[in-house]
């Protein structure tokens, strides 16, 4: 039997033994999750951050001490529900990866708190935006394309990275729009709510950051 192949699975947000199936009268082969049957892409050219996130050979870098230094000074997070909102701003916090933690119920209330922060004479505080996709009134991506579009009349302004931190399936279409708003990046929230299952991957996700150039 050959060595088991594995691969990103954006369904179930990490990775999976991928099975490859025969499809059609020409025998295409496809390969799909073993644990959800999604069919997963060949192509991982753009998972450096997700792959970095899901390495097991990587473990050794990210510890679950806090960060010296605060990366960030302000970390705008929206579009969660109430429990999980709570247990983002609390890793967020006893990480140290920012100053201040801004919580937001929808796109709507990021683009009206965010732009009196680019009118601040001192400069702009919020400096990473961590979006869910899935919002009231205004969704994750609409929300990201209309700051894009009022940071350009900002022209010494600094693009705000963007992290859409969701359960959403990243799909071609998904990832242009994650290329079109860089910098953006994607990383998988994962199919549990157990808290057990959910701090240690957000502690990661939350040291990646703490480490990433954009």
């Amino acid at each position: 039997m050959g060595e088991s192949e594995y691969r990103f699975c954006p369904k179930c947000g990490r990775k999976v033994e991928a099975i490859s199936v025969s499809l059609g009268v020409e025998g295409v082969e496809r390969l799909r999750c073993s644990n959800c049957g999604a069919f997963l892409e060949a192509d991982n050219s753009e998972e450096t951050f997700r792959e970095a996130l899901l390495s097991d050979t990587d473990q050794g870098a990210f510890s679950d001490e806090s960060i010296v230094i605060p990366t960030y000074d302000a970390v705008m997070v929206a579009g969660y529900r109430p429990e999980l909102m709570n247990i983002i701003v609390n890793e967020i916090s006893r990480k140290n990866l920012a100053r201040t933690v801004i919580p937001c119920e929808n796109g709507e209330e990021v683009i009206l708190k965010l732009i009196p922060d680019l009118n601040n004479p001192d400069g702009n505080h919020i400096n990473l935006l961590i979006l869910d996709v899935p919002m009231p009134y205004l969704n994750g991506i609409n929300a990201a394309i209309g700051i894009r579009a009022i940071e350009k009349t900002y022209p010494k302004h600094s693009l705000i990275p963007i992290l859409f931190l969701t359960r959403k399936p990243i799909d071609d279409t998904f990832k242009k729009v994650i290329k079109y708003l860089a910098p953006a990046k994607y990383a998988g929230l994962g199919p549990s709510d157990n808290p057990k299952e959910l701090v240690p991957r957000l502690s990661r996700i939350i040291t990646l950051l703490s480490q990433e150039s954009w």
